[in-house]
This record gives structure tokens, C-alpha cells and sequence, in this order.
């Protein structure tokens, strides 16, 4: 037995009882298998030559079910290492590496059959960063070459909490046919195997860390700050003496002060009480994030925000990902004691509401922001800028998004990317508190009794979601967005640049964000059972119709999936059902005909936010069954006709992704389902028609088409004024459709919040005028296209016959007043 071989002998059961690992693979391996179904031509790379490294790899890949590192490679007869290591301090070590590679390669010449996986195996000691000028402490600190002594102490303090990343294997036989099998190939893989060593070390702890002090000294010192601090001086007549203690200020008030100590303890407490409070959390999209960071990308995750559950979750999963938790701009009404210290340890830099007026601490913010960009820090921020209070996606704020834009602006050396996310929960223990701020009720202040006040009501949340959308490479789309976008960059003390393009950009970038948002959605056991049961009449089903219109739901969006990154759960009707029943937020009730399931008065209103989260997933598809209930016959073209006049307010509305020109292709798909499904019937080319009124595939059809209900009332409410209104001011029109909704929403129990919202009937206007659908006549006033009447009047048959005429009676009357 060698000297290597009797030390990992003795040091088995030691290291085994003081470690504990967690193991992320980035990929199964493709390679040949032997007959028992393992993995056979694997072959792993290491950084560290350490005992105590491979005892724990060792237990890593059995568990994942690969070759151990003990296990012989046989190729032709000949032996060949199982792992190679390429010690940073140890050149020897390399060169022996570099002869294995080479005789690997040349193996594949002589076997053409061969194809051997290179996997690169690391593993990380607390992931700890280490500080810019110093390395980190050495008993917790992740080292590449701690020596044995410093290692000793490694193992006692940070063995309990060891990473073991295997990334994405190579193909040695697509290397050796493109490259060949010289020295030179060998040597090139060496080097793009520690090149990568390093990035995946990035990724998973961080860049070095700088004492907060220092980070707000080194800011101060910036030729951009000093120009602000004397523009400052100037401006307010102020000593610079006194202009610097305010942007000292300023400074202090917004960084982080990350501590991977408090990260650590919160990963255990958080995995803690995610068991306690959550089934389980729903997370799909993590290799993405995982390849944009080893790649070498500036990752900025911008989430949708539903609660204050999403700073905890997100930087939870992000961690369990095995990448290091991002910088998060949060609110500074959230820096109170003891949260806000707490949340600066954990990466939170605040930001003020607003910087208007402001221009030393606009100055300020930004140079911070950029600095960590610069520094390579992962950063979080909210789009929306503060929490839905309906459910739905709110217009997106975007001073973040044109400060990201302008890090571009002051030289990013290394690319950028913008990674939506989608959060989505089965309760949101804020619901009861949005809507009595719907209804009018002040914004509680945060404080340590509002923190105390909710972990009291703290229970089972059912299932948690987390996509990580579709990533948005911010270089290249400012290529294709302004293709002469670099011609602005600005360095040294210039202020960051506002080209006249950077506007129109950052409102298309916004756009884009929200709508891969809303991409990566996901359906589940309440939001779907909230959507049926408030498309029903008196907002009740019963079971088997509950879990026949679930059925429904989940089929369609399966067959015809809203995007590829949304997520449709796989369980059937019933198992939906009895999971959303576990939320008690639906009442059961039972005569001797069976379960009826309904909501009340109060709970429908709460329910509306759940929908809300998935309308845009089911619009389009309402809106068909929408029109094939009211007509008995149609044409597809008349329905796509339809679909593209209503598609720029779907899309200014529920930030729909699916582009004008996509709606012939979308609906055919649809048609095509509903008819597969017996819910309309195929009578020619290209023609439909309903099927029987008393058949319980329309009853489904129906309730499907409710869903739409009030968005299209929404909508005939509007052109209906501008039909019958005559010429009229914006402001005059706005507060007729704000009126005339809350009337609507009284006769016809309309429930959900956000139906009369002003804000959103604004935006729909400007849509409108957008779109030519409103004309401003030489008084300024609005006035109503030719092709509105057409499209009023289809919109009003979509709709039941009472609420037509109620809005048509209002209207009446206002014009008569």
C-alpha cells in the first residue's frame, strides 16, 4: 500500500465523522455504462491534491451514483488514472496531469469507439471568499493549498459545511477528433481546466471581500464622487467639509456589509424553517444561472415581488444552487433594528424611494452600484419596486434597470446578464394586508412588532416557486437595440452617460424583463383552484366539476404550454384538489348529492390575488372559449382578427410575451386542442362551431371562458365611452371608466381589486392612443377611431347580456347628466 493510500486508511472514519457535504452535478454523464448502469469512462479533475479532498469526493460520487476516484480505469489493457490533479502551487503535480491528458487523447486515436468524460470535481470548505488584502482566516477559510496544519484546522471548523460541485463534463473524443492528440492540446486543456477552476470558485463564494469602512473610504476617493461632492458644495453653498459628510452619510446608509459567517448560520435556519413552513420549493431553472456565473458573467437577478418571504427564498435557493447569495436592493423603510443589520450581513444595500431632487445621492447610489458590478458581486433588485398588492405584475420602475444599463456605460469588462425570476407561492401571508390596503387602509410602517406580528401567524405555506427565466445578455442587446451603444461610454469623473436612446432602451429592456417574468410562471394547486371556482357562478363547484375544470386547465396548457420555462404541474384533478385543500382556504360542504366546494364573500376577494398570478397563462385561451360560446359558428380568421386587435392591451395589461403575429399560429393550436378535447366541433376548412349547450364539454368550455370575463368588461367599457362619448379630455375619460367600472363591480359582484384601478385604466388609454384606436382632434381632445364601433360590438357579445347593458345604461346617463 502506498504512503498516499495508508494516510486516507487512517483518515477515513476521521474526516467521515467531521464532514458533512452537500453535492451539486451539473449534468448527467454520457458515457459508456458497464451492466450494472454506472458510468464507466469517467474520468475526474481536482484542483487540490489533499487526503482529506478525495475522502469526501470519494463519498460525493458514490452518492451520485458515479465511479469511485478508487476505481480502476482499464483502456486497452493498459491502466490509466481515474483522477488527474492540477495543483495551482505544484508544477510537478501539473506536468503529471498534463502527461495523463495527453495519453488519454492518444487512446482515443487508437479506439475510435472510446469516449472518455473529463469532469472537473471541486470542492469548497465554507465558501468563504477571503478578504481583498488578506486571506481569509485560515480555520474557516476556503484555501486551494492550506498545507496540513491549516488544513487540520479546516476540516475541525468548516467540515460541516463542504460544496461538492461537479460540472458539466467534457467530451474527450470530440476533443480529440477537432483538436487532435499533441502536447500542445494537452497543455490547452490544462489550462482551461484551472481557468475553470477559478470561475467556478468565483461563482460559488464570491469575489474577495472588503471591510465595509473601507468600501465607503475607496468610494469617497472616486474621482466621480469627489466631482459630486463638489458640485454639491457649490450648488447648496455649502463647505466641502459638510458636502463630504453628507455623501459619507448617504454612503453609510446604503452598503451591505456581507458576512458569509451570518450566511451560513441563516442557510441552516432557513432550511430550518422552509421544513416547517413549505411542502417543499418548486425550483427549476438553476443550471442556467450556474453556467452564466462559471462563464464569467455579471449576473443581476431581477424577481417579481409578492412578499417579504422573497428576499429570504430567493437568496436561499440561489445558495443551495451552490452560487454565492446576491447584493439585494431592498427599501430603506426595511433598516430598522434588528432587521436591518441583520439584513446588511446577509448582501441587503438600501435605496430610497425616490431620488428626486437629490442629485448627490443619485451620484452616490450610483457609484456604489457600480462598484459592484465592477467588483463582480452578484446584485438583486426588484422591478416593480414594491410588492403586488393584486396578484398581478405591477409596471416596472426603472431607475434600477437604467443604472444597470449605464454600469454597461462605464466600461463593464465582463459581459452581463439579466436573469428573471419567477416567485409564486400557495399562500402569501400578506394577502389579508394588501387587500385592507386596497380598500383604503395606510401602509403599516415596518417595525420589530410587524416582524414579531407575523412569524406569530407563521404556519404551512404548501408548496414555494422559484424559475429562473430565460437569462437577458445586456450587451447584446444593446447591439441590437442601439447597435452604436458604445460610442457613449464614459470613464474617470464624467457623470454616467444619458444618451437620448437610453430611454426608449430601458422601457423595451423593462418590457422584456416582465415578460420573461411572467414566462417563467407556474401553475398550482390554488392559483388553478382559485381561477375556477371565481369563473363559476356564485363562486362555487362542485367537486367532481372542480376537478374535471382542473383537469381542464392543466391538459391545455400541457398540450399548448404558455412559454417552454412555465411550469403546468403533472398531478391529475383530484390531486390538485386535495392539495389545495390542505390550504383551508375554500369551504367544503356536503349534502346527499355530495361535496360542494365554494367560496365566501371575503375569501373570493383573497382568491383573486392567486388567479392573478397565472392570468396571462390563460387569457388567450378564455378569450377563444370566450368567442366560441358566442358564436355558434366562426371562423378562425374572424377570431385571430379579434385576438390582434385586443393583443397590445393583453400585453400592456398582463405583459403577455406572445408578439401580434404569433396570434394565428397560437389560436390554431388552441382550436386544435378544444376539438381534440370535444369542446367546439370542426365543420370545415377552417370553421368551428360550439357544441351542445346542455353537454358538460361546454359547461368546461364555459368556465373557461369566464376567466376572461372581466378583462374584456374592462375593455367595453372603454370603447363604449369612446363610442358613445364624443370628443372628450383624457382626464374627463379616465374618471368616467374609473366610475363607470366601480359601478359595474357593484351590480355585478365584480370582486377582484385591481378591476377599477385607475392607474390600469390609464394605461390601457394610452394603449389605446398608441394604437391609433383614439385620435386627439385640434382642441386636444379624444376622439374615437372608425374601427371602434366594430370592435365595441364584439367585445359586448363576448359579454352576458345584464353587464352589457349596464354599461351601456351608464353610459347613457352620463351623457344625459
Amino acid at each position: 500500500m502506498s504512503w498516499r493510500g495508508l494516510v486516507a486508511k487512517l483518515l477515513y472514519w476521521p474526516v467521515r465523522w467531521l464532514t458533512r457535504f452537500e453535492t451539486i452535478f451539473d449534468a448527467e454523464v454520457d458515457a459508456d455504462k458497464t451492466a450494472d448502469g454506472t458510468s464507466q469512462h469517467v474520468v475526474y479533475v481536482m484542483r487540490s491534491t489533499s487526503v482529506t479532498d478525495f475522502l469526501v469526493a470519494q463519498r460525493a460520487v458514490r452518492k451520485a451514483g458515479l465511479p469511485a476516484l478508487t476505481d480502476p480505469l482499464i483502456i486497452n489493457g493498459h491502466r490509466h488514472a481515474r483522477v488527474m490533479y492540477l495543483e495551482q502551487a505544484e508544477a510537478e503535480t501539473n506536468e503529471v496531469a498534463i502527461e495523463e491528458f495527453l495519453d488519454l487523447l492518444q487512446s482515443h486515436q487508437k479506439e475510435r469507439q472510446l469516449n472518455i468524460q473529463l469532469m472537473p470535481l471541486g470542492l469548497f470548505w465554507g465558501r468563504k471568499a477571503g478578504q481583498e488584502r488578506r486571506e481569509g482566516n485560515t480555520m474557516v477559510a476556503d484555501l486551494d493549498n492550506p498545507g496540513r496544519w491549516r488544513k487540520f484546522w479546516l476540516v475541525l471548523f468548516s467540515g460541516r459545511h463542504v460544496l461538492v460541485r461537479g460540472s458539466r463534463p467534457v467530451s474527450l473524443r470530440n476533443m480529440a477528433d477537432q483538436h487532435g492528440a499533441s502536447r500542445r492540446v494537452a497543455h490547452k486543456l490544462a489550462r482551461v481546466a484551472r481557468v475553470h477552476f477559478v470561475r467556478v470558485r468565483h461563482a460559488v463564494a464570491g469575489p474577495k471581500l472588503a471591510e465595509r469602512q473601507r468600501v465607503i473610504a475607496e468610494l469617497l476617493e472616486t474621482a466621480a464622487l469627489k466631482k459630486a461632492i463638489a458640485d454639491e458644495a457649490k450648488s447648496k453653498k455649502i463647505s466641502l467639509e459638510k458636502a463630504h459628510k453628507r455623501a459619507y452619510g448617504y454612503l453609510d446608509e446604503i452598503s451591505a456589509n456581507y458576512s458569509d459567517f451570518l450566511v451560513r448560520i441563516l442557510d441552516r435556519f432557513m432550511g430550518w424553517m422552509w421544513s416547517r413552513i413549505y411542502n417543499g420549493v418548486h425550483v427549476e431553472g438553476g443550471d442556467r444561472i450556474r453556467s452564466l456565473a462559471q462563464a464569467g458573467h455579471e449576473v443581476v437577478y431581477v424577481p417579481c415581488h409578492r412578499s417579504h418571504m422573497d428576499y429570504l427564498l430567493l437568496s436561499y435557493v440561489i445558495y443551495k444552487e451552490g452560487l454565492v447569495p446576491p447584493h439585494i436592493a431592498a427599501g430603506v423603510n426595511l433598516d430598522f433594528f434588528p432587521a436591518g443589520p441583520l439584513f446588511r450581513r446577509g448582501g441587503a444595500f438600501f435605496i430610497r424611494r425616490s431620488f428626486k431632487g437629490n442629485k448627490l445621492y443619485a451620484a452616490v447610489f450610483r457609484e456604489y452600484l457600480n462598484r459592484l458590478f465592477q467588483k463582480g458581486y452578484p446584485v438583486e433588485y426588484f422591478p416593480e419596486g414594491g410588492r403586488s398588492r393584486t396578484g398581478r405584475l405591477l409596471t416596472p420602475k426603472t431607475g434600477m434597470i437604467a443604472m444597470t444599463v449605464q454600469g454597461m456605460l462605464r466600461g463593464q469588462q465582463r459581459p452581463m446578464s439579466i436573469v428573471p425570476v419567477y416567485l409564486g407561492y400557495e399562500h402569501v401571508m400578506e394577502v389579508g394586508t394588501y387587500l385592507k390596503e386596497l380598500k383604503g387602509k395606510s401602509k403599516e410602517k415596518e417595525s420589530l412588532w410587524q416582524v414579531l406580528s407575523s412569524i406569530r401567524h407563521l404556519r404551512n405555506f404548501g408548496q414555494g416557486y422559484v424559475t429562473f427565466g430565460e437569462p437577458i445578455n445586456v450587451g447584446q442587446t444593446l447591439d441590437q437595440l442601439t447597435p452604436h451603444w458604445q460610442e457613449s461610454i464614459t470613464h474617470g469623473a464624467e457623470e454616467p452617460a444619458r444618451p437620448k436612446w437610453l430611454t426608449p432602451t430601458v422601457n423595451l429592456l423593462a418590457e422584456q424583463i416582465m415578460q420573461r417574468i411572467n414566462d417563467a410562471a407556474g401553475l398550482n394547486s390554488v392559483n388553478l383552484t382559485a381561477l375556477a371556482l371565481l369563473s363559476s357562478e356564485q363562486y362555487s363547484l362542485s367537486r367532481e366539476e372542480l376537478e374535471a375544470q382542473l383537469e381542464v386547465y392543466t391538459k391545455l396548457l400541457r398540450d399548448v404550454p404558455y412559454s417552454s420555462n412555465a411550469h403546468v404541474p403533472s398531478e391529475s384533478g383530484k390531486e390538485l384538489w386535495q392539495l389545495a385543500q390542505r390550504q383551508d382556504k375554500f369551504t367544503v360542504e356536503s349534502d346527499s348529492m355530495g361535496e360542494m366546494i365554494r367560496l365566501d364573500g371575503t375569501s373570493a376577494i383573497a382568491m383573486t390575488y392567486y388567479r392573478n398570478n397565472i392570468m396571462h397563462m390563460v387569457i388567450v385561451p378564455a378569450i377563444i372559449a370566450a368567442y366560441a360560446c358566442a358564436h355558434p359558428r366562426f371562423k378562425q380568421a374572424d377570431l385571430v382578427h379579434l385576438l390582434e386587435q385586443v393583443q397590445p392591451l393583453l400585453k400592456e395589461e398582463l405583459f403577455i410575451s406572445h408578439a401580434r403575429e404569433d396570434m394565428a399560429l397560437w389560436s390554431q393550436a388552441l382550436l386544435d386542442h378544444l376539438h381534440s378535447e370535444g369542446m367546439i366541433n370542426l365543420v370545415g376548412d377552417n370553421e368551428y362551431a360550439t357544441v351542445a349547450r346542455d353537454s358538460s364539454a361546454y359547461f368546461r368550455l364555459q368556465l373557461l371562458a369566464r376567466a376572461a370575463s372581466e378583462t374584456l368588461q374592462r375593455y367595453a367599457i372603454l370603447f363604449e365611452l369612446l363610442q358613445q362619448g364624443g370628443a372628450q379630455g383624457r382626464a374627463q375619460l379616465e374618471r368616467a371608466a374609473v366610475e363607470l367600472a366601480e359601478r359595474l363591480s357593484a351590480m355585478h359582484g365584480v370582486n377582484a381589486p385591481e378591476f377599477f384601478d385607475k392607474k390600469l385604466l390609464s394605461a390601457l388609454i394610452s394603449t389605446l392612443k398608441r394604437e391609433d384606436f383614439i385620435e386627439v382632434n385640434q382642441e386636444g381632445n379624444f376622439v374615437a377611431h372608425a374601427d371602434v364601433g366594430a370592435l365595441s360590438d364584439t367585445i359586448d357579445r363576448l359579454l352576458e347580456p345584464a353587464v352589457v347593458q349596464t354599461i351601456r345604461q351608464a353610459v347613457q346617463r352620463r351623457l344625459q347628466a
